[in-house]
């Protein structure tokens, strides 16, 4: 079993373990990296990681949870909704286009993580009730506002953004020509330019 590491030497180790982890993918894509490559990133071998995390599959999950909670931090638009929260939706759509390896590997363990059992189902579960509620009380403020029609089911409209988001950024990824975050963006403008009854 692997250690978690409790010690601050071992939670730092854990975390740079993890930031070489999210380096190496972003450089090299989900199919191409590998524990020994993370290894000799580190000037470690495999063993030395499997000390920290029990299997490779761990260890990209725990990357995923890292960079959805960093996400959060950057473009999560804070407690209280306003009228930038859903253009930082599509702007952190926009950065992930420049860590495609991460988005692949995100894209991947949501699909795998649809099944109850999967390790990363309840985070999957709780990442989209998350996700979801932030674009939501957006939307409804954007409502309140007069700037999208109240007449809209705000919960609704929110699922739909998550879905458009997550598709595109697939198609982005088989087909690089497509620009997800712009698509997106012009999904969020015609939320807004619909008629205000």
């Amino acid at each position: 079993m692997a250690r978690m590491g409790t010690s601050a030497k071992g939670k730092a180790r854990r975390q740079q373990i993890l930031a070489t982890a999210m380096e190496r993918l972003g450089a090299d894509g989900y199919r191409n990296t590998s524990l020994r490559g993370i290894g000799r990133a580190l000037g470690v071998e495999p063993a030395h990681i499997l000390y920290y995390f029990d299997s490779r599959e761990e260890l990209l999950q725990k990357v995923i949870e890292k960079w959805d909670q960093n996400t959060i931090e950057v473009f999560g638009g804070g407690p209280v909704p306003s009228d930038r929260t859903l253009d930082l939706y599509a702007d952190a759509i926009r950065y992930n286009q420049r860590i495609p390896g991460i988005v692949h590997l995100y894209l991947t363990l949501a699909a795998e993580a649809v099944h109850p059992d999967h390790t990363a189902h309840a985070f999957f579960v709780e990442r989209f009730r998350t996700v979801r509620e932030l674009l939501r009380d957006a939307i409804s403020f954007e409502q309140s506002a007069g700037l999208i029609d109240s007449a809209l089911d705000a919960d609704m409209e929110s699922r739909k953004l998550i879905a458009l988001a997550d598709g595109l950024q697939l198609q982005g990824l088989v087909d690089p020509t497509i620009d997800a975050p712009r698509d997106l963006e012009a999904a969020i403008a015609g939320l807004r330019t619909r008629p205000i009854r």
